[in-house]
């Protein structure tokens, strides 16, 4: 694990930040175990940040508490990922519904060019990240409601951290990265319809999918693991 260290204020919250995102990318992968000592002077900082940061990562599900020690990285179950899709399911289908007029049509040209180079067989796992983030924003970034703007982001942190851990463990991720590669483009033709009734049951379908390969890829990471 690679550590920056911190230097300006607020401590705790730049902490915060900087384990968040070691989480969601896999940097420090589930079940490891996070020393408060040891992250205090990897980063240059005293203890109490560190135990504050790792209270507020607790808060969001993403550690454990271990009793005067640090902390654990959430693991990772079935019922996470079925939890997880659930939510995406219900949240963007109807955030999408609500913002598919207000998607523009530069917005789907530069993802339509990014998604098209990685299927004509450029290998950039970045871009790959990328282009999916970016597709899912498009259903809720032009929202006004910033309660379900929150909420959605949040989901899409914790099923990212679910998929790409499960899609990186395993042998499956090539076909994987076409599959969805395939959807969003069919995906992009039906937001430029403007029709609702076409896009709905396919982004619907498009997360179901999405739900089935992470179970898969977790299913086949675990057993690695055993």
């Amino acid at each position: 694990m690679s550590a920056k260290k911190i230097i300006s204020l607020p401590v705790r919250d730049q902490m915060f930040s900087a384990l968040k995102e070691q989480i969601l990318f896999n940097d420090l992968k589930p079940n490891d175990v996070l020393h408060i000592d040891k992250l205090a002077e990897e980063f240059g900082v005293s203890a109490t940040p560190v135990r504050e940061a790792l209270v507020k990562l607790e808060s969001d599900g993403l550690v454990t508490l271990i009793p005067n020690k640090g902390a654990k990285v959430s693991d990772i179950s079935d019922d996470d990922i079925l939890n997880t899709w659930e939510m995406r399911r219900l949240l963007e289908s109807y955030a999408a519904r609500s913002s598919i007029s207000l998607i523009t049509d530069e917005e789907l040209d530069d993802l339509e060019k990014d998604i098209l180079r990685l299927k004509n067989g450029e290998q950039d796992d970045d871009l790959y990240i990328s282009t999916d983030i970016r597709l899912h924003e498009l259903f809720f970034k032009h929202l006004k409601n910033d309660l379900l703007k929150d909420a959605i982001r949040r989901i899409h942190e914790i099923s990212h951290r679910i998929r790409y851990f499960a899609e990186r463990s395993v042998l499956m991720h090539e076909k994987v990265v076409q599959d969805v590669i395939q959807e969003h483009l069919t995906i992009i033709v039906n937001i430029r319809s403007r029709n609702t009734e076409l896009l709905i049951p396919l982004l619907y379908t498009h997360l179901l999918n999405g739900e089935k390969r992470t179970l898969e890829a977790h299913k086949q990471a675990k057993s690695r693991q055993d």
